[in-house]
């Protein structure tokens, strides 16, 4: 068993390589950027706008792009292997695409995409852009165009945070810099093919001063370290290793940690406890039933849990507001029940006792556990159930049976500990959905808790909160799986993990 759980343990970062990796390719590939925000209207209209403006001025909108990695090649970077021809016919396109959209009116926001997608590519094609910017061959616009993705693409950001080190904050001085040198340029572009001329060769002189982070190889080991580590997932799971899960792309000060960590005591309860109440109450209930199968006991409960498995959990919670919140006093005490957050404000809760504070949270969390109790209530009592029967047709019982072994010992220690088998498969299946919480429980009692915090990430495109998620939802799951083929062994000596097939 040792060795069964060494090799797990050790599976276990390839594993959850492999399921990251899985998930950063869906999130990244899907259309849509977390600069556009979703949200709902009065009427129940969903709608996208954007927060950061992608026409007009653009240094906040590619700040933003920057600071989230989303100006780099998700995999593979090749962008400083584009040859001069292919860099002349994209900006011939911008070109034309300027052209168009002054004379017919085109949508802006194409032609800002179009603008986008250069300025992503230009940094790593400066040498090229000074190149064409040079040509004389070349049509004064393009040349223009040339100088003015150049001085997009040498333009670098500075590192956000409120921790930065003396290296940080010297290389944000130097970046402060240079920018404002470019900056004075590009507010006044060239007017004349002589003062293009001047201008680049000044900028040509710049850029033999200032290599560093500019200067990419087309062909070597240099571009080969460009082409897998100069990319968003290269990027990701350098953080990852780092345990840096990035922050919120609402507030930069906000880490992801620190916010998921705020919630994970509220998820931990909506989940947990159910958790455990539902497989203590379902194998009571599904062996009563297989016992006393057929009989006025059985099919009563089997239509009960039947009708509450056929509910959803948006008709129960508002079911029990409307009629035993606002109705009805909780009970013993004159109190009414709360309809919704995890507990009282934070002026009345901060001065509450210990044991006060417990049944506070106690009394607003009743009818949201009940909620979610219900539901899995009656999923899990109906397999419980039909592992029951499966169980009392078994020879070991009728064999027990036989030797005059006692009901509840046969019933409790022969054929429970059998039937609990794909109970706690279940169960365990289940422990990485703990991360998320209740989505439709937190939105309609007010809760926040990591489930609606998870939703609108979602919506809105935060990448970092999304793929936190996943990565502890899976962490969560496998080790569930873990402790499920430790339990089976508790359950059933039979099971022997890895004792000769090393499995």
């Amino acid at each position: 068993m040792f060795w069964y759980i060494i090799h797990r343990l050790l599976l276990l970062p390839l594993t959850l390589l492999a399921i990251v990796f899985v998930n950063f390719l869906i999130i990244n590939l899907a259309p849509g950027e977390p600069v556009y925000v979703s949200e709902i209207g009065v009427a129940g209209d969903a709608s996208r706008h954007s927060t950061v403006s992608m026409v007009g001025p653009e240094d906040r909108y590619l700040q933003f792009r920057e600071f989230f990695g989303l100006t780099l090649p998700i995999i593979y970077n090749d962008w400083p292997s584009s040859s001069k021809r292919k860099i002349i016919q994209q900006l011939e396109r911008l070109r034309l695409k300027d052209e168009t959209y002054k004379s017919h009116d085109i949508s802006a926001k194409k032609n800002a995409e179009l603008r986008i997608k250069m300025s992503d590519e230009s940094r790593f094609v400066l040498p090229q852009l000074l190149s064409i910017a040079k040509d004389p061959t070349i049509s004064f616009d393009i040349q223009k165009l040339a100088v003015y993705f150049f001085l997009r693409g040498a333009t670098r950001f500075r590192t956000i945070g409120a921790t930065l080190s003396q290296e940080e904050r010297k290389e944000n001085e130097e970046i402060a810099k240079n920018n404002f040198f470019l900056d004075s340029y590009r507010e006044r572009p060239p007017k004349t093919p002589e003062e293009l001329s001047q201008q680049v060769e000044i900028f040509s002189n710049w850029y033999k001063e200032h290599p560093q982070g500019l200067s990419f190889a087309q062909d070597g080991p240099q571009y080969l370290k460009t082409a897998f580590f100069e990319t968003r997932l290269a990027k990701y799971l350098k953080r990852t290793l780092s345990l840096d899960f990035g922050v919120t792309r609402t507030d930069p000060n906000r880490t992801v940690i620190s916010e998921v960590i705020s919630r994970l005591r509220i998820s931990l309860t909506l989940s947990v406890l159910p958790m455990i109440v539902t497989v203590v109450l379902c194998l009571l209930f599904g062996m009563l039933m297989a016992v006393y199968s057929k009989s006025f006991f059985d099919s009563s409960f089997n239509l009960l849990f039947l009708i509450l498995w056929a509910t959803p959990v948006f008709v129960v919670a508002p079911f029990l507001i409307e009629k035993v919140a606002l109705h009805h006093d909780y009970p013993f005490t004159s109190l009414p029940f709360p309809i919704r957050g995890f507990s009282s404000e934070a002026g009345i809760y901060n001065s509450l006792t210990s044991w006060q504070r417990i049944l506070d949270i106690a009394r607003h969390i009743t009818l949201p556990l009940i909620t979610i109790f219900l539901g899995s209530m009656a999923i899990q009592t109906r397999l419980s159930r039909a592992v029951f029967l499966d169980c009392l047709g078994q020879d070991y019982v009728r064999t027990a049976r036989a030797k005059g072994v006692k009901p509840l010992q046969l019933y409790c220690r022969h054929v429970g500990m059998n039937a609990a088998i794909p109970i706690v498969t279940s169960v365990a299946g289940s422990l990485g959905l703990i991360i998320g919480g209740s989505v439709i429980i937190e939105t309609i009692f007010e809760i926040h808790g990591f489930g609606k915090f998870f939703y609108d990430a979602i919506l809105n495109r935060d990448y970092n909160v999304m793929m936190f998620s996943s990565l502890m939802g899976s962490f969560l799951a496998l080790i569930g799986y873990l402790v499920a083929d430790l339990c089976y062994m508790a359950l059933d000596p039979r099971v022997q993990l890895g004792a000769k097939h090393g499995t």
